[in-house]
């Protein structure tokens, strides 16, 4: 009889975790907001898959039925993340071969997103609430993407086009094969190079950094320069007739200058520069004798001193240069 009650015991336990088990799955993820959306298909996606706002898990998909107009309405359990009511739904894909989950994320009509329909007025999603039809998408698998290339290669008028393709090919690479092998070597040989540079590449990437943040550091000194450059551009344009007039008076002071100063002395000085010149000439002529010269008087200063010892005497010279041609 113990027995009996014992196993009558395990049941019920087995009977309560099996039921705790079907309230609450592991890694599953309920909350007080229930949501509904309706897509054209949702794939694999089945009951229990997460839903997701910004790769975080705050719910799970708990329901997928068919409506009458053969569509899936997907019924969420979320936690309450203040979603607007013109809030996104997408159907996406952890990896290529991964599982369907459901993408929750405000509206975004910019570049990154570009939606259409975006109320920035809007107030929040009501609970029980529902995501728009017109909000609602499923990102592009692969099979969709095959699907969609072999839908384009199957059209009417490809034959021909991929004709003209191939004979077009054909008469481009036609024996170049020479030429073709020449431009793989010298790509290789290209990026062969790159690599032996990468050391001076990332260099050069480094001093880029550094010069950016540099003037990145200083943007108000250069800001500041901009408007400097500016103001002076203006007062440039602004005085642009006295800048003119200022250029042409130095002009005319430079031609008066000449005309007053220079040119009135100008046979005077050249004679002078021609005379100087003939000066030069002599001494250059009679270089030799000016040489005999020096070493005379340095014999002479050097040996008088011995013809009078201990006494001074007083030494008149005339020096005369020979001005003939014999001397």
């Amino acid at each position: 009889m113990t027995r009996h009650l014992h196993l009558r015991r395990i049941v019920v336990l087995l009977a309560v975790l099996l039921v705790a088990a079907g309230c609450s799955m592991p890694g599953r993820t309920t909350g007080p907001l229930t949501i509904t959306a309706t897509f054209k298909d949702v794939g694999d996606l089945v009951v229990n898959h997460s839903v997701q706002v910004a790769d975080v898990r705050v719910g799970s998909v708990t329901k997928i039925e068919l409506t009458p107009d053969f569509k899936a309405k997907v019924t969420m359990s979320v936690k309450d993340v203040h979603l607007k009511a013109d809030a996104v739904a997408t159907i996406r894909q952890t990896s290529l071969l991964g599982e369907k989950f459901i993408e929750l994320r405000p509206c975004d009509p910019s570049g990154a997103h570009q939606d259409q329909g975006c109320d920035p007025n809007a107030g929040p999603l009501a609970n029980p609430g529902a995501i728009r039809d017109n909000h609602t998408s499923q990102a592009p698998e692969l099979e969709f993407v095959a699907d969609a290339a072999i839908r384009l290669l199957a059209a009417s008028a490809l034959p021909d086009d991929l004709a003209t393709l191939v004979k077009t090919g054909s008469v481009g690479f036609g024996g170049r094969a020479v030429e073709l092998r020449g431009l793989v070597d010298d790509l290789s040989t290209i990026s062969g190079t790159l690599a032996d540079q990468t050391s001076n590449i990332q260099t050069i990437i480094d001093g880029l950094d550094k010069a950016t943040g540099t003037l990145a550091a200083n943007d108000p000194a250069l800001d500041q320069l901009l408007v400097n450059l500016s103001n002076t551009t203006t007062v440039l344009a602004n005085n642009r007739d006295q800048t003119v007039a200022t250029l042409q008076a130095l002009t005319r002071l430079v031609q008066a200058q000449d005309q007053l100063v220079f040119d009135p002395y100008l046979q005077q000085v050249d004679r002078q520069v021609k005379e100087v010149d003939a000066i030069i000439d002599t001494i250059t002529k009679g270089r030799g004798e000016v040489g005999t010269l020096v070493d005379w008087i340095d014999r002479f200063v050097y040996q008088l001193p011995k013809g009078i010892p201990q006494d001074f005497a007083q030494v008149y010279g005339w020096f005369v240069t020979c001005p003939g041609p014999d001397c």
